[in-house]
């Protein structure tokens, strides 16, 4: 067991039994939390935990002296040197050196094999979903890897993921689509030079998807255009696949809004909506931008979203006949929860925040099955060259690829980056530092801690050999730096669980860089002290410092692995 487990276990029982001397119901500490966390300042001991301050309501004293309690329950144990009450009621634990050899000893046994004793989950995680109408740009990068890194993480931890892109294929975006490839054919057919109007998409790309199809297919008027609405769309998307892979971002299913939203799921969806009172045929109110002569009442299907604190009820099809984005994702999570999924995670762009309420509302209400639904909005991407930041604007066709950011700076740092941060952080995304052979290129800095790595086990064949034979002592690792490389490599697991629990990749690319500080840190001082190095003249010594580095190369292997990065030998 490994000292997170290991602390969090023995607290609690000590919890319990306090409980149980004074006659309390310790049910609760089922449901309470509490955590337990790495100090990073030695003054502050290995270890800190909050436990005092979770709990000190159910004992009716302050966190304080509960946390004097508890540590009087920990007196005897041999595997501490020291534990420390800090105002408010924290606790600083201080483990002995023997420990934390003990600790990379069962880290070591492990093998990469941890058991994170979860409940196994059908997961269905949708990312990307931008709409088939041109090349991603720099943004959908963000969610494509954030959700692409989610996957990887939860199914490391056991669970059962689907990856899932959904294509709007239809509706209004689509009909702006095929008048702009229209205006494409017969500019290029007439050779004319007529400028693109309002309703329709800029940019020189769906320019060459047209050229492209009158190169390949026989058109001669402009019916002939329907007959090729799916082969756009398949175009575009496969150019979509493209720059997905260069990124190294997969999908399991690409899911039609065309099939999903056929007329019979439509009908369907409507009848229920309306039994249940959810929607109704009305009158929407009048937008406040627009002017009365302008506005027209016309009668069509509203959601009923004023009885969950909306300040309208909303669009769920069009006088027309024609159902809108809303309509059209409650088909799409309806057909996901038919097919058994028990978790829904979406990632979308910050953009949709006023909307998600509005979906989790009308889902809760139209499904009774037993489902979790989990947005996660992204923020910006600011991209600076530089110093200065990029200027962009879908709109006017004027923005940043991601096939050309892949291009520039690599999938390596691009991932990196994307999950950086949480995910309703903004990221300055620097082309300059991205370029740089420093820290201050996060991706370079962790690849070149584990080539440095496995730079100094290759020149080491031979010991390496005596130590895979198990001839080696972990006795001689007492430096603050060994054990501060020790106690992040028994932490991994437990950043790995924190991470799929909360879907926050950040985390793994946090402690990525930290451990990989550490290790740059631990390496330069061999060259203060000659003491110090991790290949000496005493060959137990080596042989333990050896261990220690193979230990961390294989640690930011196996991070790197998790958000799909590669780990170079050499840099």
């Amino acid at each position: 067991m490994l000292f997170h487990e290991y602390l969090k276990k023995e607290i609690f029982e000590i919890v319990k039994k306090l409980l149980e001397e004074k006659n309390l119901d310790s049910n609760f500490l089922k449901n309470n939390n509490f955590n337990v966390e790495l100090s990073h300042k030695p003054e502050f001991g290995d270890l800190s935990s909050n436990v005092a301050l979770v709990f000190s309501k159910f004992f009716k004293t302050s966190p304080q002296k509960l946390a004097e309690l508890i540590l009087t329950e920990f007196k005897g144990n041999t595997d501490l040197s020291k534990i420390e009450v800090v105002k408010p009621g924290f606790l600083n634990f201080f483990f002995t050196d023997s420990f934390w050899q003990n600790q990379l000893s069962k880290f070591i046994k492990l093998n990469n094999s941890y058991n994170y004793n979860l409940k196994t989950k059908s997961i269905c995680i949708e990312y990307v979903s931008a709409n088939p109408t041109g090349l991603m740009h720099i943004g959908h990068a963000r969610g494509a890897v954030l959700g692409d890194t989610i996957s990887s993480v939860l199914e490391e931890v056991g669970h059962n993921v689907t990856r899932e892109y959904y294509i709007n294929d239809a509706g209004e975006q689509i009909k702006k689509l095929n008048k702009t490839i229209l205006f494409h054919f017969e500019n290029i057919l007439k050779k004319s030079t007529s400028e693109l109007t309002d309703d329709m998409y800029p940019g020189e790309y769906l320019k060459n998807i047209a050229l492209k199809i009158l190169n390949n297919y026989s058109l001669n008027n402009q019916s002939d255009l329907k007959k090729i609405e799916n082969l756009i769309i398949d175009l575009i998307l496969n150019d979509i696949k493209k720059d997905l892979v260069n990124l190294n971002v997969n999908h399991d299913n690409f899911v039609s809004e065309k099939h999903i939203s056929s007329l019979e799921n439509i009908n369907r969806l409507k009848d229920k909506l309306l039994k249940l009172e959810l929607a109704y045929f009305g009158f929407q109110e009048k937008p406040k931008n627009i002017s009365n002569e302008y506005w027209e009442q016309k009668k069509q299907l509203l959601f009923c979203s004023k009885k969950f604190g909306d300040d309208s009820d909303r669009t769920l099809m069009k006088p027309s006949g024609e159902i809108t984005y809303f309509m059209s994702d409650l088909l799409y999570h309806t057909n996901k929860i038919k097919r058994k999924f028990e978790v829904l995670i979406n990632i979308w762009g910050v953009d949709h925040f006023g909307y998600v309420k509005r979906l989790k509302s009308a889902l809760s209400n139209i499904v009774k099955d037993d489902y979790k639904l989990d947005i996660k909005l992204t923020s910006m991407v600011n991209l600076i060259k530089k110093g200065e930041k990029l200027k962009m604007s879908k709109r006017s066709g004027n923005y940043i690829t991601l096939r050309e950011v892949t291009k520039e700076v690599g999938a390596d740092a691009l991932r990196f980056m994307m999950i950086s941060r949480n995910a309703d952080k903004t990221i300055d995304f620097d082309f300059d530092s991205l370029k740089n052979k420093n820290k201050d290129n996060p991706v370079f800095y962790v690849q070149y801690a584990y080539a440095r790595c496995m730079s100094i086990l290759d020149v080491s064949k031979e010991k390496i050999k005596e130590i895979e034979k198990d001839d080696f002592k972990l006795d001689f690792l007492t430096l603050n730096e060994e054990k501060m490389l020790i106690k992040y490599i028994c932490n991994f697991y437990n950043v790995i669980k924190s991470s799929a629990e909360y879907f926050e990749p950040h985390r793994i690319t946090n402690y990525l860089y930290d451990i990989s500080k550490i290790f740059h840190n631990y390496w330069g001082l061999g060259n203060i002290d000659k003491k110090k190095r991790i290949i000496t003249e005493d060959d137990d010594l080596t042989k333990s410092r050896l261990v220690l580095t193979r230990v961390v190369s294989k640690t930011i292997n196996k991070g790197l692995s998790l958000l799909k990065i590669s780990s170079p030998k050499s840099m």
